[in-house]
């Protein structure tokens, strides 16, 4: 059975619930959960990234049969940080969040920066039966993979500098979060206008002020650890290997993705054995989950043998 919480729950009224959960080394993860279904999705959200309630996500979940568990990475929301993990860290978190919770095994859903955590939690937590991998970066030391190649100006800018390392990246975080905070949306529209072809803009015209402004301030309500520890582990040695994945992984991308171009899920599809890819000529970096949710989490629950 399900443990209580260590903390007491906040709802805001529409089935989606935070609450706090020790972990083994004496941190805390924050978690945000929707529905009471034992089948579980542990939804990976990008970077920066707080969890948001998001009613397309409970939608599709609950037709589908899901909880949704969104498990805040370290450094976000009221997460305690972790500095220097990589994504071979961030799968230990999610078992011991989902022992919690009495959950025995999940489907996983990650969406750009999110998106290596969730092949990361593949290869490395044994009750993972499937993943998605959306609009995913490859490992930064991709053999033959141009890694910038048809990345906008503004987010080769960030990369750039997590390539140099935290002390080169943080003053450039720190800059932007406190600008993010005041003006989640309107900044995040200056900062990144230069990746956002015309499906991307309609995402944040349509759901911006809701669903992309309460992540971001949550993300960012402690600071920048996260967002930090993210771009660092984005830029290092994941720590595992894509060739030793074995659980059923799907990889999503748009072909007019310019954070990320759809050349990364190539790479890394051609190297996880069995894998299956979707590129979407019609999407770029936002549009493609938002479009697509019902595809993206059925494919899931196929994988997995729930349907």
């Amino acid at each position: 059975m399900p443990t209580e919480p260590t903390a007491p729950a906040s709802g805001n009224g529409d089935g989606w619930t935070y609450t706090l959960v020790p972990l083994p080394d004496g941190r805390t993860c924050e978690v945000l959960v929707h529905g009471r279904q034992d089948r579980v999705l542990v939804h990976q959200p990008g970077t920066p990234s707080g969890a948001a309630p998001d009613p397309l996500l409970a939608e599709v979940s609950d037709s589908l049969g899901l909880r949704v568990v969104v498990p805040l990475r370290p450094g976000y929301g009221r997460s305690t940080p972790n500095p220097g993990r990589r994504m071979a860290d961030v799968p230990g978190d999610i078992e011991a969040v989902l022992a919690h919770l009495g959950v025995s095994e999940f489907v996983s859903a990650g969406y750009s920066g999110g998106g290596p955590h969730s092949l990361a939690t593949a290869a490395l937590a044994s009750a993972c039966r499937a993943a998605a991998v959306v609009v995913s970066p490859a490992p930064r030391d991709a053999a033959g993979l141009d890694y910038y190649a048809g990345m906008a100006a503004s987010n080769f800018e960030e990369w750039a500098l997590a390539d140099q390392g935290e002390a080169a990246v943080r003053p450039w975080l720190e800059k932007q979060a406190a600008e993010l905070r005041e003006r989640p949306i309107d900044t995040y529209v200056e900062l990144f206008g230069d990746a956002l072809p015309a499906p991307d803009r309609a995402v944040v015209d349509r759901d911006g002020a809701t669903r992309i402004g309460v992540g971001l301030r949550k993300a960012l309500e402690n600071g920048i650890e996260g967002w930090l520890e993210d771009d660092i582990a984005l830029t290092t040695p994941w720590g595992f290997d894509l060739t030793t994945v074995t659980t059923p992984v799907t990889f999503w991308s748009g072909r007019q993705d310019a954070f990320i171009s759809y050349e990364h899920s190539l790479w890394m599809a051609q190297r996880v054995s069995g894998s299956d890819l979707h590129l979407l000529s019609a999407h770029g970096h936002l549009s493609l989950m938002r479009t697509l949710l019902p595809d993206l989490l059925g494919d899931l629950v196929t994988k997995a043998g729930w349907s």
